[in-house]
C-alpha cells in the first residue's frame, strides 16, 4: 500500500528548479464540461457552492473532477468527501462514481494510477492516487448524519480540499463552521485550500442559504468573493443522462409548486407551514409496490427490523428490511401493526406482534433474524400506572408469550434521541424518498397515509421560525412515522446497515 512519505513540504518544493517539468503549466488535457460545470472547475474561491436540480452534474464536478485535479497537482494533498450517510456515497453516489467513472477518465487522459479502496483504522474508506510529483495524495470518505457527530469526527484532520454532498439535507452550520477550521493548515499545497459543496435548493430560512447568500454581503451589499455560488441546471447535463430521466424529474415536481420553483427554476423558497411534510417527495408509482392482493415479502437473507412506538392508547410497529445491493441500499416496509386511540394492553399487543413474526417465518419457510428498535424514551420514561418502563414490560411479557410461537423473546435496542433528532429523522426519510431508497408494500395502508398526510404545525406568517419547518405536527400519523424512522436513525448514526453475506439483494413480490 502506498504511504505518504514524511517529507518537509517546503523543502521538497524548493528543491525543484523553476524550469523543471513539475513547474510547467498543467497538462492541456481536461475533462469535457458544460458552461456552469467549467465555472466550478476553474473557481479559486475558498468556499464554493453548486446548487441545482438532481443529476445536473454538480457533484460530478466538485466531488469528482475538481477533487482529482487538486490531488494530482499537489504532492501532499488530502481530499475528504463528507456525506450524511455512507451508503449515499458508496452505493451509486459520489464515492462509487469516483472509482468507476472519474478516476478511469483521468487515468486515460493523464495516465494517473490509483490504489484500490482501503480502510483506515477507523474503518473509513480511502484511495491513494498518484500526483505529478511522483508521490501519492489521498482521498478519504467521511460520513456524519448530524452536525454534532461531524464536529468530533473532523477533529485531527487537516484536509486541503473538502467536498460535502447534499448540503441542504444536513442539519446545521457545523458542516461549514467545523470543517473550514480544519482547512488551510496543510503544508505543500499550491493555491487555495477549498471548501466545496453541492445541494438542491431549499428555502431562505435554511442555514445553507444564510451562509452562502446572506453572510457574504457587507453593509453596502457587496459580495465577498471568498464565496462563489453557481446554479447548475439539469438542462446542461441532459445529454449525459439516461433516456427519459430529464422528463421524469420534471414530471415528478410538476404537481408541487414549491418543489417546481426549486427544481425547475433554481429558486430558494420556503415551504408554507402547515403543509404536508413528506407528500411532495412521496410518489405511489415510485415508492409503493404491489396492490391489495400482492406486496413485498421479506428476503430471508437479511434481518427483519421492527420499529416500535409503544404507548398506552397509541401503538405502531413497522416491519422493515434494509436490502444491501451492489449499487445502493433499499429500505422496504412490508408489514405494519398500528392501533390509534385504543387502550390495548401489552399482553394483547405482543401476541399480535408474534403472530406476524410467525406468519412471515412460515411464509418464507426459513428462520428469520428479528431486530427490535424503539427510541430511548421507551427505556427511560417511568410509567406510574404500571410502575415500570415500556421496554421492561415488553421484554418481560415477551418471555412469557414467545414459547407458544416458538420464537425468541423480544430484546429491544434504543435509537438515539437528542435535540433536533425529530427533524433529523424527517431529513433522513426525505432523503430516502428522493433517492428512491424506500419501498412500501401496498398493503401497509397506515404507512402510506402517514407519508401523504403528516404535516407541520401552522406558523405565524409574520414570524416564520425555520426550526419548525421540519417538525411534524402531533397527530394520528406521528406514531407510524416514529416507528418507521427509529430504525433508519439507528443504523444511519452507526454509519452501517444490517448486512447479509449475499451477492445480491432482491425484493420479493408474490401473490398474498
Amino acid at each position: 500500500m502506498p504511504r505518504l512519505k514524511k517529507i518537509d513540504p517546503k523543502a521538497f518544493l524548493e528543491a525543484f528548479d523553476e524550469e523543471d517539468e513539475v513547474k510547467e503549466e498543467f497538462d492541456p488535457w481536461s475533462p469535457s464540461l458544460s458552461g456552469s460545470q467549467q465555472e466550478l472547475f476553474d473557481s479559486t474561491s475558498k468556499y464554493v457552492l453548486a446548487y441545482g436540480e438532481r443529476a445536473s452534474g454538480k457533484t460530478f464536478v466538485l466531488g469528482g473532477h475538481k477533487l482529482v485535479r487538486h490531488c494530482y497537482e499537489n504532492f501532499n494533498a488530502l481530499a475528504i468527501i463528507i456525506v450524511g450517510v455512507k451508503s449515499q456515497a458508496t452505493q451509486g453516489g459520489v464515492w462509487h462514481k469516483l472509482q468507476t467513472e472519474i478516476l478511469p477518465e483521468w487515468k486515460e487522459g493523464l495516465g494517473i494510477e490509483h490504489t484500490d479502496e482501503r480502510m483506515d483504522l477507523q474503518k473509513a474508506p480511502y484511495i491513494d492516487i498518484q500526483n505529478r510529483y511522483g508521490g501519492w495524495s489521498r482521498i478519504s470518505l467521511m460520513s456524519a448524519p448530524f452536525g454534532n457527530i461531524l464536529v468530533d469526527r473532523i477533529k485531527g484532520f487537516e484536509p486541503s480540499y473538502v467536498f460535502i454532498d447534499e448540503l441542504t439535507n444536513l442539519d446545521s452550520s457545523s458542516y461549514f463552521d467545523a470543517v473550514v477550521q480544519q482547512l488551510g493548515r496543510r503544508q505543500g499545497i499550491e493555491g487555495v485550500q477549498q471548501y466545496c459543496a453541492a445541494c438542491n435548493p431549499d428555502g431562505p430560512s435554511h442555514w445553507v442559504y444564510k451562509r452562502f447568500f446572506e453572510s457574504p454581503l457587507d453593509e453596502d451589499g457587496n459580495y465577498n468573493h471568498d464565496y462563489h455560488v453557481v446554479h447548475v441546471k439539469i438542462a446542461e447535463n441532459e445529454d449525459n443522462l439516461p433516456e427519459g430521466y430529464y422528463d421524469r424529474v420534471m414530471q415528478a415536481v410538476s404537481n408541487d409548486p414549491v418543489e417546481a420553483k426549486r427544481m425547475l427554476e433554481g429558486e430558494w423558497i420556503d415551504r408554507p407551514s402547515g403543509d404536508a411534510i413528506l407528500a411532495p417527495y412521496f410518489s405511489k408509482p415510485l415508492h409503493v409496490v404491489g396492490d391489495a392482493k400482492k406486496g413485498i415479502v421479506p428476503n430471508p437473507d437479511f434481518p427483519v427490523i421492527i420499529g416500535y412506538d409503544p404507548g398506552s392508547v397509541n401503538n405502531a410497529m413497522i416491519f422493515m428490511q434494509c436490502l444491501v445491493g451492489k449499487e445502493k441500499s433499499i429500505w422496504t416496509v412490508f408489514d405494519e401493526l398500528v392501533t390509534i386511540n385504543k387502550k390495548i394492553p401489552y399482553t394483547t399487543i405482543i401476541p399480535l406482534i408474534y403472530r406476524k413474526m410467525k406468519y412471515w417465518t412460515e411464509r418464507v419457510d426459513k428462520k428469520l433474524n428479528f431486530v427490535h428498535i424503539s427510541d430511548n424514551s421507551a427505556f427511560n420514561q417511568y410509567r406510574a400506572k404500571t410502575g415500570s418502563y415500556d421496554v421492561r414490560d415488553f421484554e418481560e411479557i415477551s418471555k412469557e408469550k414467545c414459547e407458544h410461537f416458538d420464537l425468541e423473546p423480544i430484546r429491544m435496542k434504543a435509537a438515539p434521541k437528542f435535540s433536533g433528532s425529530v427533524e433529523g429523522r424527517v431529513r433522513l426519510l426525505i432523503a430516502k424518498l428522493v433517492q428512491e431508497e424506500l419501498l412500501i408494500s401496498a398493503q401497509c395502508t397506515d404507512v402510506i397515509k402517514t407519508l401523504i398526510n403528516l404535516s407541520t404545525e401552522k406558523q405565524n406568517d409574520q414570524k416564520y421560525d425555520p426550526s419548525l419547518a421540519l417538525k411534524p405536527k402531533r397527530s394520528v400519523y406521528i406514531h407510524a412515522f416514529d416507528a418507521m424512522t427509529y430504525p433508519i436513525m439507528f443504523y444511519d448514526v452507526k454509519s452501517s446497515v444490517p448486512y447479509a453475506n449475499v451477492k445480491t439483494a432482491s425484493i420479493i413480490e408474490i401473490n398474498a
